[in-house]
This record gives structure tokens, C-alpha cells and sequence, in this order.
């Protein structure tokens, strides 16, 4: 299967909606968006810095780790620094890459950056973007798997990294 150039036929503010033709076959829609990030904060005294923001899609309060859009060129560590910095106030001692996945590759080609960041502390306001409010929440480290598996946790992206993160600390 021979799959055309991606021709963008409609852009907003956060992604674009992409047209390409199949060999032979009718065209497919891709969205582009750009890399993402996230952040799995634990802060000194074994927390895990969340958030719960409004998601327009579900029209709901969702439990989620900081993170959000690359700017065009960032360093992905930088981005995560960033987005923690602006959804939560907090600062990490340290960063390191967890992991890398591809969303959801049947619509999109961007990348998740996954972050684990130790000594995370309180060291500045919020700064939001303008369709962004954060509440900040802290959660013990060792209920982080209940978390998930009793529906508190939802978010399928993060789902994927702290399941690594948990896997990967046994």
C-alpha cells in the first residue's frame, strides 16, 4: 500500500487536520499535532505531584500528570520542566527520561515524551495557558497503582507511563 504526502486542509490552534490519498484506494485523514510531554514529579517525601483540570472532550474533571504541548524546537526534559513549572508551581531536582510512545498512530505521527523527575518542590506560582486551570494534588507513591486500577486515574497516556515507571522501580 503506497500512502501520498499529507496535504493539510484545516488548521486550529492546537493541531491540524491532514488529507492523503491511498494508492488505488479513497483518501485517509490524520491529525497533526505536535510532541507532547509529561511529567511524573515525586517529590522528596515520596508524593506524585497531579493535577485535575477540566477536559473539554470528556467534559470532565480528570486526575492526570502535568504535561502538555512541545513548543516548536524545545528540548523535550525542557518542555516537561516547563510544563510542570506552569500547571503546578513545582521545580524538580532532577530529570530523566522514562519513555517515548506514539499517542495514537492511526490518526497521528507526534510522539509522548515521559519524564520521571525526583525532589520535586513548590518553588513558584501557576503560570496557565489561556484554556488551562490546574488544581494540584499530591498522592502518595504507593497508592498510585490503586489509583489506576480504581478509575481515579484515567487518562490512557498516563496509564502507560506510570504503569512503566511502577514496573520498571520493582
Amino acid at each position: 500500500m503506497k500512502l501520498g504526502p499529507p496535504v493539510r486542509i484545516a488548521s486550529y490552534r492546537i493541531f491540524s487536520v491532514c488529507e492523503s490519498t491511498v494508492e488505488g484506494r479513497s483518501s485517509v485523514y490524520t491529525l497533526e499535532h505536535p510532541d507532547w510531554c509529561h511529567v511524573i514529579a515525586l517529590t522528596d517525601a515520596s508524593e506524585v505531584v497531579l493535577v485535575r483540570q477540566l477536559r473539554f472532550g470528556t467534559r470532565a474533571m480528570s486526575l492526570e500528570l502535568p504535561g502538555g504541548m512541545l513548543e516548536a524546537g524545545e528540548d523535550p526534559a525542557a518542555g516537561a520542566r516547563r510544563e510542570l513549572r506552569e500547571e503546578t508551581g513545582y521545580e524538580p531536582a532532577s530529570i530523566e527520561p522514562l519513555i517515548v510512545t506514539h499517542p495514537n498512530p492511526s490518526l497521528q505521527g507526534n510522539r509522548l515524551f515521559s519524564f520521571v523527575a525526583h525532589g520535586a518542590r513548590l518553588a513558584h506560582a501557576t503560570e496557565f495557558d489561556e484554556h488551562e486551570e490546574c488544581e494540584t494534588l499530591l498522592a502518595p507513591l504507593d497508592r498510585i497503582e490503586r489509583m489506576l486500577d480504581d478509575g481515579e486515574l484515567m487518562h490512557a497516556l498516563d496509564h502507560v507511563a506510570l504503569s512503566t515507571f511502577l514496573r520498571r522501580s520493582r
